[in-house]
């Protein structure tokens, strides 16, 4: 492997750790200092929408604002900060806070599952032997999760798993909802402004001026791990990475987050799983790396197919 690719390798892990990260902090925000979670996603999302935006412009100037010259890319744009960024961010602080980073990171990881029964639902396309496999998986993976505490609306409240489900399906909105917009406007224009549009909008659905924490040095190190580390940095890092390794591969690194996220929230806030547990969890990241590896065969058989044919022609 080249050094060029290590690095990849190394600054992708970097991304996906500093995800966990910021699962871990917004739980410490939410149990330990009380902090206002519709303050704190709307933060969020104005300040690293805001910031992307700028470092966009300082590169590639007023061409960032392309996607505003058409209504219908527009619209596009609206509809994947709001129902991607904004609903995956919220939805997914409300898991934190109920279950703790490792169990809601984990429940995130349903998004790939869920776009696959989608693609079936929406346009008939059958899935693939690994694909069939990951769903499964997920399913399996969810009950057991579930089983974490025992099997009981006390030890698993409905709520948690309603508000892992909708991350996830803001997960899979936010996978497929802009592909056409990141292709013809680029990553940093159109991620930006769908921050910063979806961040203008929580900001007046939830109308939350005032965090309610406990502040002192702690709460403003949690901060900075959500907005800066755990978004702008581990943003950066992971787009980098795989442009120096590939999309199957970072996919497959990526899925280390869950358990960074779980190693976090088990060192320093006390979150526990049982056995029944953890091989849920297991399940759940197997389908990342499933779907992925499967994904890397079918571009395989692809190639092949083209080179043959092109070799008999």
């Amino acid at each position: 492997m080249k050094q060029y690719e290590v690095i990849g390798v190394i600054i992708t892990l970097l991304g996906a750790v500093l995800w966990g990260v910021s699962g871990a902090s917004v739980q410490f925000l939410s149990n330990f200092r009380d902090m206002n979670l519709e303050w704190l996603v709307t933060m969020r999302l104005i300040t690293a929408g805001l910031l992307t935006v700028i470092y966009a412009w300082f590169r590639f100037g007023n061409s960032i604002f392309n996607v505003f010259h058409s209504v219908k890319d527009t619209l596009g744009l609206i509809i994947f900060g709001v129902f991607g960024m904004a609903l995956c961010q919220y939805t997914y602080f409300r898991s934190i806070a109920l279950a703790g980073a490792g169990i809601a990171t984990v429940l995130q990881y349903l998004a790939p599952s869920m776009i696959i029964i989608y693609l079936l639902v929406r346009y008939g396309k059958r899935p693939s032997k690994g694909e069939t496999v990951s769903v499964i998986l997920a399913l399996v993976g969810t009950i057991c999760l579930m089983g974490n505490d025992g099997f009981s609306f006390e030890s698993f409240p409905l709520a948690v798993l309603m508000w892992g489900l909708l991350s996830a399906v803001g997960v899979a909105v936010y996978s497929v909802s802009p592909v056409d917009l990141l292709y013809k406007y680029g990553t940093l224009p159109i991620v930006g402004f769908g921050m910063l549009i979806s961040g203008i909008v929580a900001a007046i659905l939830f109308h939350q001026p005032n965090s309610y924490a406990v502040w002192d040095v702690w709460t403003v190190i949690g901060c900075f791990n959500v907005i800066f580390l755990g978004t702008i940095v581990s943003f950066n890092a992971y787009l980098e990475g795989v442009k120096r390794i590939g999309a199957v591969p970072g996919s497959i690194l990526s899925s280390i987050e869950p358990i960074s996220a779980a190693f976090f929230g088990w060192a320093f806030l006390g979150n526990e799983f049982s056995l029944l547990g953890l091989i849920g969890m297991a399940m759940i990241i197997a389908t990342v790396v499933i779907i992925a590896w499967d994904r890397q065969r079918t571009i395989k058989r692809e190639v092949l197919a083209k080179l043959n044919k092109t070799i008999l022609e």
